[in-house]
């Protein structure tokens, strides 16, 4: 199941990406705020499961992530950070839209290296 969470935060990393780059173009496709729910949704059971499994265990986990994957990780959750904050805003209107793919990206990212690092360990 830890493998099956790694993949489903990459999925929905990837799908939230997607939607904040649909905000960056300027012709792009005007996504409605629910195309973002169901990633949204997908943190609960991601949160719940990797702590559940980590408990105390959480920061030996990402101790134990790749670098080049912690680094990655990291830039990817900072990106994630300032849109949702608005450091970063897409075309006028989707403020919201990009403040909730932000934070759902800040926090599959989180929990998906933590995920990666129990992966790694077999715990």
């Amino acid at each position: 199941m830890t493998r099956g969470t790694v993949v489903v935060t990459g999925a929905a990393v990837a799908w939230c990406a997607f939607v904040l780059i649909t905000t960056l173009l300027p012709d792009g496709p005007a996504l409605a705020p629910t195309a973002v729910y169901l990633p949204g949704f997908l943190v609960l059971p991601v949160v719940t499961y990797t702590l559940h499994r980590a408990r105390e265990n959480a920061l030996l986990c990402v101790a134990h992530v790749p670098w080049p994957v912690l680094v990655a990780g990291s830039a990817v959750a900072v990106i994630g950070w300032l849109f949702s904050w608005g450091g970063l805003v897409g075309r006028p209107g989707t403020e919201t839209l990009s403040a909730v793919a932000g934070l759902v990206i800040v926090l599959h990212v989180a929990f998906g290296l933590i995920a990666i690092g129990l992966a790694r360990t077999d715990y």
